[in-house]
């Protein structure tokens, strides 16, 4: 049986809550049926945020292999745009010893590097076309924030409206809250909304999911985070509205290397007031800090047994993407390497930065024309100067540095390459 045909379910959640909570993650069922892979894991909805952040400061994810526990497996192939940005990505199953492309996603951006839109398409093997499927359109405003994305459906002659969600900030650019909407009868019609709250450091310390039930919002799940000194999230207590109170349902706790790699992931579930184990997540890095591979475990019959577990990564977009699967393997190559760039130089240009947003670890690129005193400074929101990249005379050729924001708040920052005769500057968003 093929893994991802017509009948796969996309669905966008906030990490594993239900499809009533999009939030921009692409949720995967490998098994053709959704209620079947969550039917045993019904509180699989207890995590929306990932520990996981992209430290790729050198490479560009070139594939992604997903294995299930029944041997099945899925493949991801990346191409990129010149200035590292992600093109496509293609998705494939292998079937009788080859892989069978099934589908791609093909992203345009806009003039400030912001995804703009997603295109999915299904490959039909009988006339070897892509057929159009669904697409995503998303919007910013000034300041680059993205505060809404509209989700169509495709009808076989035209785009139409299936749901959107609306998103709205605070005047430090935090996230406070979003609007999930679904297109019924010709209008918008209220589903869920999830509400952000924050630290005075900025830091996201509980999430609020409601549902929208007899035309008012209605408490749903609770996340309460818990942070170390790096600001890494060691903890994640989930609890479901029972009764008119709060009850705890799970239990997420993170352990990390000295690189702040996420290293272990384990939840344990809330029974009878007792906490037991649940499932747990490990996740491996080469010696860039990559993240190549992820793998779950079940408690059954008190042991650890391989299961096929929400495993979750950052596409090279920045949308997250997540799988219920045994493991995932993640392949990586030079950007050097990347198809369709290009290895000549074409004037000056400043890059946008890959990727972005980020978390720590970005790559910021740019071209020199002629011989020239180079500067590149990063600015903060406010026009404050907060670094110095580069300050040296290069000669014409092609440059990448990479920035490393972990000691800075999350927010938008501004980069600017100034040269003998140009100055260009970009924007780039930091999250935490």
């Amino acid at each position: 049986m093929y893994l991802i045909n017509k009948t796969l379910c996309f669905l966008f959640l906030g990490f594993l809550l239900g499809d009533i909570f999009p939030q921009e993650q692409y949720y995967i069922s490998t098994n053709g049926n959704i209620n079947n892979s969550f039917s045993k894991r019904g509180i699989y909805n207890v995590s929306y945020i990932t520990p996981l952040k992209n430290k790729n400061s050198i490479e560009v994810l070139d594939s992604l292999i997903c294995v299930l526990l029944n041997g099945n497996k899925i493949k991801f192939a990346y191409n990129y745009n010149e200035d590292l940005t992600l093109d496509y990505f293609t998705m494939a199953d292998w079937f009788n010893g080859e892989w069978i492309f099934s589908a791609k996603h093909k992203n345009t951006y806009n003039f400030e590097g912001k995804l703009e839109t997603i295109l999915w398409e299904w490959f039909q093997a009988s006339s070897g076309e892509w057929i159009k499927d669904a697409k995503v359109i998303f919007i910013y405003d000034s300041l680059g924030n993205k505060i809404a994305s509209s989700h169509q459906v495709y009808d076989g002659q035209k785009f139409i409206n299936y749901f959107k969600d609306e998103y709205y900030y605070n005047a430090a650019n935090n996230l406070l809250s979003s609007v999930h909407q679904n297109w019924i009868d010709s209008i918008w019609v209220n589903r869920s909304k999830i509400v952000w709250s924050f630290t005075p450091e900025n830091v996201n310390d509980t999430t609020l999911f409601q549902v929208w039930t007899n035309a008012q919002w209605v408490n749903y799940q609770l996340n309460i985070y818990e942070y170390d000194e790096k600001l890494n999230i060691i903890s994640n207590l989930a609890k479901r509205w029972l009764e008119n109170n709060w009850a705890n349902i799970g239990m997420g706790s993170f352990e990390y290397d000295v690189n702040n790699n996420c290293m272990l992931n384990i939840w344990k579930i809330a029974n009878n007031n007792t906490w037991e184990n649940w499932f747990r997540i490990f996740y491996e890095y080469d010696e860039n800090n990559n993240l190549i591979h992820l793998f779950g475990e079940e408690w059954e019959n008190g042991q650890w047994v391989p299961e096929d577990e929400p495993l979750s990564v950052t596409n090279p977009d920045g949308i997250v993407i997540g799988f219920i699967a045994k493991e995932l393997f993640l392949h990586y190559n030079p950007p050097t390497s990347v198809e369709g760039e290009k290895n000549e130089v074409n004037g000056f240009n400043l890059f946008q930065n890959y990727p972005n947003p980020f978390n720590p670890n970005t790559i910021i690129s740019y071209n020199i024309q002629d011989y020239s005193l180079v500067t590149l400074n990063i600015y903060n929101l406010l026009g404050e100067k907060i670094r110095t990249l580069i300050q040296q005379n290069q000669a014409p050729g092609k440059y990448q540095i990479n920035f490393d924001g972990d000691n800075l708040p999350g927010g938008i920052y501004f980069y600017e390459l100034i040269t003998d005769k140009i100055k260009i500057t970009k924007k780039m968003i930091l999250l935490r």
